[in-house]
């Protein structure tokens, strides 16, 4: 028989209710992440490092995977429309003869 959608699997409950028990009941890992992705983010705000900007941006991408949807990649059409604009060509050479005849 199959478990409702959204539903957690035997394993994860278990795994779940295992950390519960070591870190409290009221643990949950995506709080937790997001607890250490703020000190994360705190940190980077305060060296201004590189590195420390990147970790924070990378624990913030995990948590986004749980509470966001995921973008879809989409395809972009550019279409342009090109308008002809009158020249004046006064002094031009009307015709390719004339030119090969000059240059020859």
């Amino acid at each position: 028989m199959a478990r409702p959608l959204g539903s957690s699997n035997k394993t994860k409950a278990f795994l779940l209710n295992r950390l519960q028990d070591m870190y409290g009941d009221d643990f949950h890992p995506i709080m937790r992440m997001a607890e250490q992705a703020v000190k994360l983010h705190e940190k980077a705000e305060a060296s201004e490092d590189p590195g420390d900007y990147k970790a924070s941006i990378d624990a913030w991408d995990k948590i986004a995977a749980y509470t966001e949807p995921k973008l879809k990649a989409s395809e972009v059409s550019l279409n342009a429309t090109v308008q002809a604009t009158e020249v004046d060509m006064l002094g031009v050479e009307d015709d390719l003869e004339d030119i090969e005849a000059r240059h020859g």
